[in-house]
């Protein structure tokens, strides 16, 4: 799941949700005086994703690219974003701009004692508004070109992210089933987790 998704199977507690989100571009180090809840968050990112990639409709989503393809992870990722963008109201009482609006506002009262890397990630993130982007397909396909121009020459000589939107556009409606099956076996596993919360949350 991408960045969207880890800030919802969260605790309702920004740091937290900061942690989770950030667990990425920071590989999963906490920094000297981070707080204990950046880091329970960095951890739940890492089990939401190993149950993600070990999931047989995640796997099934990935072989519907029936070629040969280095970022058909990243582009799944993305893709599920974009189906919990466009389904949220299924899945939180909270309309996913209010919850935006909270997360912002908190973070970036945060945010000015994080080292630069943190910092510049979690600002980009409030000034573009990029996770309420998802909910347009136009909002995805942009998040797939800016994955683009971070990937390396080695990488771009072996695949594109071009390849991959003709085979979502014309599977949409199966890419958006298996989303659907994945999605609540994923928010039982964050409730379950000993990290998680049954309550204490933005889920239904």
């Amino acid at each position: 799941m991408n960045w969207l998704a880890h800030v919802l199977l969260s605790k309702r507690d920004v740091e937290y949700q900061l942690g989770n989100l950030l667990a990425d571009p920071m590989k999963g180090r906490v920094w000297d005086g981070a707080p204990q809840s950046i880091e329970q968050g960095m951890l739940m990112h890492k089990a939401i994703d190993a149950f993600t990639d070990s999931h047989a409709v995640v796997a099934k989503s990935k072989s519907r690219f029936e070629f040969k393809g280095y970022l058909k992870g990243v582009v799944v990722d993305l893709l599920y974003d974009h189906f919990l963008a466009v389904h949220w109201q299924s899945f939180s009482e909270t309309p996913l701009d209010n919850m935006l609006a909270i997360f912002h506002q908190e973070s970036d009262l945060l945010i000015a004692d994080f080292p630069p890397k943190a910092h510049r990630v979690i600002s980009r993130v409030i000034e573009t508004n990029m996770l309420g982007s998802y909910a347009e397909f136009s909002g995805f396909v942009a998040a797939l070109l800016r994955v683009e121009l971070r990937l390396s020459d080695r990488i771009k000589a072996k695949d594109s992210m071009n390849h991959y939107v003709p085979t979502i556009e014309s599977t949409y409606e199966q890419f958006e089933s298996d989303f659907l099956q994945f999605f609540p076996q994923l928010i039982e596993h964050f409730k379950n987790h000993p990290l998680g919360s049954q309550s204490n949350n933005y889920l239904i």
